[in-house]
């Protein structure tokens, strides 16, 4: 039954066989992989935030290095709008001022107010003394009420003096608190003009060291820019070497467990797709999470350590391979587009002396692109990809 429908197929197909696109069958190692996609990263790279000024946690960004230039050691990276800053700087600077002022006031006053205790206490020490004369003096000269009442002069006038001496005690007491209070109020403004001041120097962030400025693509794909807000501890951009680089890259939930350390993995570069990349698997993340906003799917991120090269790479290069999860060794394999479902079973058009023919297929295991062929085609027969029984349906 096979072989006659083999001869169908031949005879129907045989003028037009020259029209087909064919491929050859080879042998080699098959390989079956998971896939992989993601974008590379520097190595050596320095992440650059804004400044950590006290109490500001939300930043606007208001200048920007371009991305992709090279920068030096103190040249500007990041511009963050300082106006908050400046506009607290200014009611500082305003609160110093007036503090100066009211300490100064404050001084003049209490000058004033020792000298008119000072005078107040001299007045009470004389009258003390004038009370204690009279009230001395021999009881054969004064009559005893009087002398009475002039004891009684002198203790009240001692009694006048011990209090005047309490008031001035307790208002210099008052006046210094307040010029500490002053003196503390001047320190805290003046401080805190000054830290204002520093952090305002601090908005705009330069390079620390030598490098290339990359903008990192956040995990809804955005890159910041110029107006945007940011918060403490987000990176903004970056300054990397570009000497040595790595894959940051994603596979699916569902193959996570067929992936594992130091597997061989080869990528393409969508940006220079004729050049491959090979690497290992360097770590696998232990948590999962979403592909991104707009897509739900859960992913797991694996680093991949490549192998040096010398076509010259960027951070950011978004790529897609595989992760080697076996290899076949030295298999007979044919491409799964040039395999035909029908009721007998896989089928494959084999070209035999200008014509096509039927032939039913075994086949083994497959990776993304090629099929294990156990039976039906051997190395260096040419099939169709093209069904030649549905031309002209």
């Amino acid at each position: 039954m096979r072989a006659a429908l083999g001869l169908l197929v031949f005879a129907a197909c045989g003028k037009q066989a020259g029209e087909l696109q064919f491929v050859d069958i080879k042998k080699a190692d098959l390989v079956i992989g998971v896939n992989v996609s993601g974008a590379l990263e520097a190595v050596d790279s320095t992440d650059i935030k804004p400044p950590p000024v006290p109490d500001l946690w939300n930043f606007k960004i208001s200048s920007m290095a371009p991305d992709g230039i090279n920068v030096k050691q103190g040249m500007p990276l990041v511009g963050f709008d300082p106006s908050e800053l400046a506009r607290e700087l200014e009611n500082y600077l305003n609160e110093v001022e007036a503090a100066k002022k009211k300490l100064e006031k404050k001084r003049d006053d209490m000058a004033l107010a020792r000298r008119e205790e000072e005078l107040a206490l001299a007045n009470a020490e004389a009258t003390v003394r004038k009370a204690t004369l009279k009230a001395e003096q021999p009881g054969e000269l004064v009559a005893t009420v009087e002398l009475k009442a002039l004891q009684l002069d002198k203790k009240a006038a001692e009694l006048g003096l011990e209090l005047t001496k309490n008031k001035a005690a307790q208002t210099k007491r008052s006046d210094e608190a307040e010029m500490l209070s002053l003196r503390e109020k001047l320190t805290y403004a003046t401080l805190r003009a000054d830290q204002l001041q520093k952090s305002i120097e601090k908005m705009t962030v330069t390079a620390a060291r030598a490098g290339t400025i990359v903008y990192p693509t956040s995990w809804r794909g955005e890159k910041k820019k110029v107006g945007d807000s940011t918060w403490r501890m987000e990176v903004v951009l970056q300054v990397v070497g570009l000497d040595q680089m790595i894959g940051r890259g994603e596979v699916d939930e569902i193959e996570m467990a067929r992936v594992t350390k130091v597997q061989p993995v080869t990528l393409r570069l969508d940006a220079l797709p004729d050049v491959q990349l090979i690497g290992k698997v360097d770590s696998i993340a232990r948590a999962v999470r979403s592909k991104s906003q707009a897509d739900p799917s859960k992913v797991v991120e694996i680093k991949i350590a490549l192998e040096p090269t010398k076509v010259p790479l960027r951070p950011g290069m978004r790529f897609r391979g595989e992760v080697e999860i076996e290899r076949i060794k030295d298999v007979v394999q044919i491409p799964s587009d040039a395999v035909f479902v029908t009721p007998a079973g896989p089928v494959a058009y084999r070209e035999s002396g200008g014509k096509v023919e039927q032939v039913v297929l075994t086949l083994g295991k497959r990776s993304s692109s090629m099929i294990e062929v156990k039976g039906g085609l051997a190395a260096g027969d040419r099939v169709s990809r093209v069904d030649p029984t549905a031309r002209g349906k």
